[in-house]
């Protein structure tokens, strides 16, 4: 954010979830959020030989993939019935569950996270909600993010009633005179899709920070923000690219197999999310067809 009415407390934007200072988790339980974080995971990564993920999204399935390609014993632990509901949809994440499993990694689906086993002051194993105990000499909590907003409480600046963020208008401007918020912190209004979106991607926190700035210097010359948010992740050898936003009518599915998937997002009469894999090509083009608001009927006559 730029132009704050107070001193934030902290420069991170948004805090891990789970991440409590109060109850701290016995070592070798890690959250993975800073570049601190992430030394921290590698260097125990040399010499943990039972992983677990808890957390089924982006970035706990990068560090499952990265476990296998060591060689570890891995299981991701997801509360959710299917994973990445939020980030892509219901249906496309079974196609993200059979990745894993088809390169060794066991998932376990509808099922949280109520404590952990320790031995001489070492993580020993994970339980779950159901009465197990999954092994593991690593533990790494990917669970995604909420904004670190709780020092705005008492100001102006409106907040998000679900998950705190701050709400603005499509030029980032949060109607406090000099405030914008840019980043997984903030809720921007897309006109493209007539909707609020708070997204957790570094592509989305590159182009609100410059556009923030922009603003804040000649609030005059302040335009809407009319992007196509964009993001992708590297899994055992494939890569996941996804535009637009995964609220939608219907999802499509063109081509199931992992490598080529496609799934096309249609709301109404128009194309408003697609997600491919391996096909960095096709993802360029359907994120064209998002701006250039084509229409469903032809874009799903070319699928087919």
């Amino acid at each position: 954010m730029s132009a704050s009415p107070t001193t934030p407390p902290s420069s991170r934007p948004a805090r891990a979830r789970g991440d409590s200072r109060e109850s701290p988790s016995p070592p070798g339980v890690h959250h993975l959020r800073t570049a601190d974080d992430a030394v921290a995971v590698r260097t125990a990564m040399g010499t943990a030989a039972r992983v677990v993920v808890v957390g089924a999204g982006f970035i706990g399935s990068e560090v499952a993939s990265a476990a296998r390609a060591r060689g570890q014993d891995v299981t991701v632990v997801e509360a959710a019935d299917l994973p990445l509901v939020r980030s892509v949809g219901p249906g496309v994440g079974e196609v993200c569950v059979r990745l894993h499993q088809a390169n060794g990694a066991r998932v376990v689906l509808g099922r949280g996270v109520t404590g952990f086993e320790e031995t001489a002051g070492r993580v020993t194993g994970v339980r779950l909600t159901d009465g197990t105990v999954v092994p593991a000499d690593l533990v790494v909590l990917g669970l995604g993010v909420t904004p670190a907003t709780a020092w705005l409480r008492s100001s102006a600046v409106p907040l998000h009633p679900h998950d705190g963020g701050v709400v603005c208008d499509a030029t980032l401007a949060t109607g406090v005179p000099g405030v914008y918020a840019a980043g997984d912190v903030a809720h921007v209004s897309n006109p493209l899709f007539e909707e609020s979106l708070r997204l957790e991607h570094w592509t989305s926190a590159a182009e609100h920070g410059a556009a923030a700035a922009r603003h804040a210097l000649d609030p005059a010359s302040a335009r809407p923000l009319v992007t196509v948010p964009y993001f992708w992740s590297d899994w055992y050898g494939h890569r996941l690219q996804f535009v637009g936003t995964p609220r939608a009518d219907e999802v499509v599915v063109t081509d199931s197999a992992v490598s080529g998937y496609t799934a096309l997002y249609r709301r109404g009469d128009r194309m408003v999310g697609a997600l491919t894999i391996d096909r960095p090509r096709d993802i360029m083009k359907l994120r064209r067809s998002i701006v250039a608001r084509r229409p469903w009927a032809d874009i799903a006559a070319e699928a087919a």
